[in-house]
């Protein structure tokens, strides 16, 4: 009896932690779509009016960026929400460093009603995707 208890445990334990990684990743319960580097390329070139959005830091954004992107930090999100309520008719592209932060972004900025793309892998894969980046 213990066993099955113990095996109960094992199962329920490793489905909350794949359950938390997949919410992590965006893979579930997201309001947004996460595109691939080659995807991304491809609503940037075919949305004219698409705005780019990078949530890394000032100073990362400062060091490097995707050409035509505005940065607006994650930590200045939730009080910026007001400052850009006219994003709300057009698309948005979020990237980070890794895509984690763009990940909480999109999911903050879907749940207020915004069209939100998330850059799968951030900057570092558009990067290994051979896609360009603008050096400041």
């Amino acid at each position: 009896m213990s066993d099955k208890i113990v095996n109960l445990f094992i199962w329920l334990l490793m489905s909350m932690m794949f359950g938390y990684f997949a919410y992590s990743q965006g893979w579930i319960l997201s309001g947004f779509k996460n595109l691939s580097p080659l995807e991304a390329k491809q609503l940037i070139e075919e949305d004219k009016s698409l705005i780019l959005i990078d949530v890394r830091s000032a100073k990362a954004f400062e060091k490097d960026t995707i050409a035509n992107a505005i940065n607006l930090p994650l930590e200045k999100l939730q009080q910026s929400l007001e400052n850009i309520q006219s994003f709300k008719n057009r698309n948005l592209l979020l990237y980070s460093e890794r895509g984690e932060q763009s990940i909480i972004a999109s999911r903050l900025l879907s749940k207020q009603g915004f069209t939100v793309f998330n850059l799968k892998g951030g900057i570092v894969f558009w990067i290994r995707g051979g896609e360009k980046i603008i050096k400041k």
